[in-house]
């Protein structure tokens, strides 16, 4: 199912229910969290794990691998746009983004 945003392209589902979401306080994390995967792309979003959205707007994510990392790191800004787009207002401010440390044993 999808909508029409108010400049008439067409909304996937997961970008309502997104900015839906945004709007509620205790929500922000998960509604980040969606528009981030939606922003990236299912292949890239995949390799990705999102572990916070701080009060300043900064989303933290964790690569698996230095090599994503460095692939979100350099479309940062394009996918900052992407989700704020998404999330119907400027929710997200900046990408902190880590690398998964390998397990020992």
């Amino acid at each position: 199912m999808e909508g029409r945003s108010p400049r008439g392209r067409r909304r996937t589902l997961a970008s309502v229910v997104a900015e839906s979401l945004s709007r509620r306080s205790e929500a922000r994390r998960p509604a980040a969290a969606a528009a981030f995967a939606e922003a990236c792309g299912w292949p890239l979003s995949r390799e990705f794990t999102v572990r916070g959205l701080g009060p300043d707007g900064h989303l933290w994510v964790v690569a698996s691998s230095p090599e994503w990392a460095r692939q979100v790191e350099g479309l940062s800004a394009t996918i900052l746009s992407r989700m704020n787009e998404r999330l119907g207002r400027p929710v997200v401010t900046a990408l902190d983004v880590r690398v998964r440390q390998a397990r020992k044993g």
